[in-house]
């Protein structure tokens, strides 16, 4: 069944991605709290009403920026568990290294007091974290790793070794050290 065309004028791309833009920029400057729809309109140079079109609230508005986030940064296939880490591993150095990158770290932090943004965080988190775990479970699959090793378990050491560089250290991630971190994480640091 096709559905009737709402009326009005269909609703421009470039109005919606300037906002989502603008919407990530401020995020990653002032944080969740600080965002406001006035602050974004003036941002992406649009109006509110605008926004307001499109979302019915600032919630609403980070939650479809999320989901432009994870369907912008898809994880890797490439064939080979090696393969994948190395591209996890480029894909966590180009995403917190970009513009945007401050957006997850400050949602995560204001979502500890804001139980509505705690959801929609969690998620994201969630989503992306189960996706993820394919790259170890297709790894188990392909006989290129013990069937008892935990996915979930695998994919929260690898993601924490990025989250702690960036948050804790304020490090940059290493381009060179891509290597030995994914020998680390296939080779262990037991001795032979």
């Amino acid at each position: 069944m096709i559905e009737p065309r709402k009326a009005g004028r269909p609703r421009n791309p470039d109005v919606h991605a300037a906002i989502l833009r603008a919407t990530a920029e401020l995020l990653g400057k002032a944080g969740y709290a600080n965002l406001s729809i006035e602050g974004v309109a003036q941002q992406a140079g649009v109006t509110r009403q605008s926004i307001y079109r499109r979302w019915p609230s600032k919630l609403a508005l980070v939650a479809e920026l999320l989901r432009e986030v994870s369907e912008s940064a898809p994880l890797p296939d490439a064939g080979s568990l090696r393969d994948d880490l190395r591209a996890l591993y480029r894909l966590y150095a180009s995403y917190l290294d970009t513009p945007g990158g401050p957006i997850i770290p400050a949602l995560v932090a204001e979502a500890m007091h804001d139980g509505e943004l705690a959801s929609i965080v969690g998620a994201y988190v969630d989503e992306r974290r189960i996706a993820a775990m394919r790259v170890f479970e297709r790894a188990v699959a392909r006989g290129e790793m013990r069937a008892d090793a935990d996915p979930g378990m695998l994919i929260d050491l690898v993601s924490a070794y990025f989250w702690y560089l960036k948050l804790i250290r304020r490090a940059p991630i290493p381009p060179d050290d891509i290597e030995p971190f994914v020998n680390v994480v296939l080779d262990g640091i037991a001795s032979r």
